[in-house]
């Protein structure tokens, strides 16, 4: 707009001047493009400027964000600071109490360390008293565990005697069951009981009612079990007479059953000695009707409570010495 202004202007002067000069035409002229060349500098310039001022409005505005940052940091940091300056405050505080305290720690000290020292020094000695104690307790403990060792291995011996004295009144039983096979069970009965062999003998197999004297049937039975038994020298023998509790009673001896137990006993045992069984390893007793092994009240219970009965244990003398010792 200002250049075609301008082109007017030098219209109307040279409309005016129709009288001057081609020389001044020229000049009027050069001052035109002059002024046009300035003119397009100018507005370059303006351009320019604008947007150097577009840049410095941009700089302007990211400056002053900056600028609110840095009062809000600043805000925050000065609340730090405040926060860090009371916080310095209760330490100097806490710090002064905590030297005081050590202060008061220190005046202290050398009665403490004296009650310390007694307190350490009676703590040695009992000390001293409990190892002298476990000294004590462990040569105890020593000599407890070798005697106990020691009774173990009696245990285990008489473990190894009982296994063997049972294994042999198994085998005992065995072959006096055999040798006494063909009887029948209510004249003979092998049993065993109580780690013992009983040979019972019923009165009818062995004597008449009311006699002592042994039949011939029950002199084989006796003189078979004889063999066994002179071939296992190592069982000690017991013959042990009972009756039933019918009424007997004589003038002569037996008088009574008692004594007829006792005496059929004793016959049964020279029976046996007849038959080169040992003396000494027999033993006889009667019981007369106290033992009886079922009702007197029936014929069949007295018929099985008069009998002999013939009991073999395995000798125990080697139990015997290891329990001694």
């Amino acid at each position: 707009m200002k250049n075609r202004i301008l082109f007017l202007v030098v219209i109307a002067v040279t409309s005016l001047s129709a009288c001057v000069s081609m020389k001044k035409y020229e000049t009027a002229t050069k001052a035109y493009e002059h002024c046009k060349t300035q003119s397009d500098s100018l507005k370059s310039n303006l351009k320019m400027s604008l947007q150097e001022k577009e840049k410095l409005q941009n700089f302007l505005d990211e400056a002053n964000s900056h600028v609110n940052q840095l009062l809000t940091d600043s805000a925050d940091t000065h609340n730090q600071l405040d926060k860090a300056n009371k916080l310095n405050a209760e330490l100097q505080t806490s710090n002064n109490d905590l030297m005081k305290q050590k202060k008061e720690l220190l005046d202290n000290s050398s009665s403490r360390n004296q009650q310390l020292s007694e307190e350490l020094e009676k703590k040695q000695q009992e000390l001293e008293t409990k190892q002298t104690e476990l000294s004590n307790k462990e040569l105890s403990n020593n000599a407890l565990t070798n005697e106990l060792k020691l009774r173990m291995m009696r245990v285990k011996e008489l473990e190894n005697i009982l296994n063997s004295k049972d294994s042999a009144t198994n085998n005992l039983k065995k072959k006096i069951a055999a040798a006494l096979e063909g009887y029948d069970e209510s004249e003979l009965k092998v049993e065993r009981k109580n780690g013992k062999v009983y040979v019972s003998l019923a009165e009818k197999l062995l004597f008449k009612s009311g006699s002592a004297d042994v039949d011939v049937k029950g002199k084989t039975a006796l003189k078979k079990l004889a063999e066994v038994l002179n071939k296992n020298s190592d069982i000690n023998i017991t013959v042990e007479g009972h009756t039933d509790n019918a009424e007997f009673k004589h003038d002569e001896y037996p008088k009574d059953n008692w004594d007829l137990s006792v005496l059929r006993a004793s016959t049964i045992v020279k029976v046996l000695t007849e038959n080169k069984v040992e003396p000494k390893r027999i033993t006889a007793s009667g019981h007369g009707e106290y033992f009886p092994v079922s009702s007197n009240a029936t014929k069949t219970g007295k018929s099985l409570n008069r009998r002999t009965e013939i009991i073999l244990t395995p000798k125990l003398d080697e139990l015997l010495k290891i329990m001694e010792n």
